[in-house]
């Protein structure tokens, strides 16, 4: 009997001594925060898995901070963002507790004792969270049995994180920048997870985790929260915000979206820079633009086209035309026979060819290639103006039998081969008339229209 009452004894022993411990986690290295009064308030946020509680066991729990020595029985500080990981419910508390309702949330262990989620902390003026200070995150929780008494404490202090407050010196290591974003609606869930990164391959730790809306806490009508973010993130659809380090040679090079329920990645979509300058305009490499929003703006492409005359002959002059949406673009153009410029968008060409029309557009932070096709004929006098007229052929590609719809007045019509020599020319007053060349070689020809004045138009035709 008394055998029996031993073995009893070391199985209550060892399941009141069992360890609650983080297997795995991704924490942020740095957390907003100001001794004393904060007003500039931003979200932190963690994922955990947790191993060693009682399988199946229901647990209450509350998120919070603390600072490394802390004494072993220390709550830590910070108002907890309570998630709940199956219903997808986040609430903010004032008031941390295991007893009222408002103060926890819940979480269940499955039948191997693990457990996992996202949870969150909001900075409060508490001396925790100083500029500089070093602190942890950790999860305070019951017995899993009901008890309103704080049974475990998990310190996540391997995962040590660094306070900063919003500052304006760029480089300084107590200081951070507002930083926010949209997550395209299509790729990214609200409630998903956006994380920054000092690396364009997403490896090491994050600088920062934020959100993605809406969360449905209502955050803007909280005096204490960060201006910018109640403004410029809080419960508009697909934003999120954060703070970045003002001490970052490397900037933000990498965004990452990570799935609410599995902390997996989400990929599509990912986005790089690798100097950490986006393309955008957004200077993350030691900003300093304090607790003003800088909107990264990661889904910027940068996109341009140049245009210009399909045709030109030999001796004229052709304007040629770039469009973007670059902020203050520079451009370089290069005509393609050996001519270049970075000024002036109109060219002459000597020969006859097929020629390519390069222009780089260079905008601070990044910079792209478009391109514009001209086919030059021969010929130094004829249509003084290639684009003041318009004029449709149809069917083109045709068996040599075009209909023209022209401009009206008395016109000379000119069938131009791919040498720029006339091979057939007829005049007209009519508006629409027949260019019939189906007695030529099939091939490429230039159909060219002259109004008296000189202007004209001119064109491509196919005799197939």
């Amino acid at each position: 009997m008394k055998k029996i009452y031993f073995s009893l004894f070391v199985l209550m022993t060892l399941g009141a001594f069992a360890q609650i411990t983080v297997t795995t986690a991704m924490v942020p290295q740095y957390i907003q925060g100001n001794s004393g009064t904060n007003n500039n308030r931003t979200p932190f946020w963690f994922w955990a898995e947790l191993s060693g509680l009682t399988p199946g066991a229901t647990y209450r729990f509350y998120s919070a901070v603390d600072s490394i020595g802390a004494a072993p029985t220390s709550n830590g500080a910070g108002n907890p963002y309570l998630i709940n990981q199956v219903s997808k419910t986040f609430r903010r508390s004032t008031n941390a507790s295991l007893i009222a309702v408002a103060g926890h949330d819940s979480l269940t262990a499955d039948n191997t004792g693990g457990a996992k989620g996202w949870f969150g902390v909001e900075p409060s003026g508490n001396g925790r969270f100083t500029p500089g200070k070093i602190v942890f995150p950790k999860l305070v929780l019951n017995n899993g049995a009901g008890g309103t008494a704080v049974a475990n404490r998990v310190d996540l202090s391997t995962y040590t994180v660094t306070v900063l407050n919003f500052g304006t010196t760029s480089g300084n290591a107590l200081q951070g920048s507002a930083l926010y974003d949209s997550a395209i609606v299509s790729l990214v869930a609200p409630k998903s997870f956006a994380a920054l990164y000092d690396n364009n391959v997403y490896t090491g730790r994050p600088l920062s985790l934020a959100v993605v809306e809406d969360d449905a806490m209502y955050l803007r009508s909280i005096a204490a929260i960060a201006n910018f973010y109640q403004n410029q993130v809080d419960s508009i659809p697909q934003r999120w915000g954060t703070i970045i380090p003002n001490a970052n040679p490397n900037g933000v090079q990498g965004l990452q979206y990570f799935d609410f329920s599995t902390a997996m990645p989400i990929n599509p979509p990912q986005y790089t820079d690798n100097d950490g300058n986006w393309c955008s305009g957004a200077l993350t490499v030691s900003p300093n633009n304090g607790t003003t929003g800088l909107y990264l703006n990661s889904n910027f492409s940068l996109t341009g086209t140049a245009g210009g005359p399909d045709t030109l002959t030999t001796g004229s002059l052709g304007t040629f035309t770039v469009g973007t949406n670059g902020v203050s673009p520079a451009y370089t153009w290069d005509f393609g026979d050996g001519s270049a410029t970075s000024a002036n968008p109109t060219h002459t060409y000597t020969a006859t060819g097929t020629y390519t029309v390069t222009v780089i557009i260079q905008t601070p932070y990044c910079g792209i290639v478009a391109t514009h096709t001209v086919e030059v004929i021969a010929g130094t006098s004829g249509i003084k103006n290639t684009t003041p007229f318009n004029m449709s052929i149809s069917p083109n590609p045709s068996n040599g039998v075009f209909m023209v719809n022209s401009f009206p007045g008395e016109k000379k019509v000119s069938v131009l081969n791919s040498l720029g020599a006339v091979v057939h020319e007829f005049s007209t007053n009519d508006l629409s008339f027949v260019v019939n060349i189906s007695t030529l070689p099939k091939g490429m020809y230039w159909l060219r229209v002259t109004h008296l004045n000189g202007c004209g138009a001119i064109q491509k035709i196919l005799v197939k």
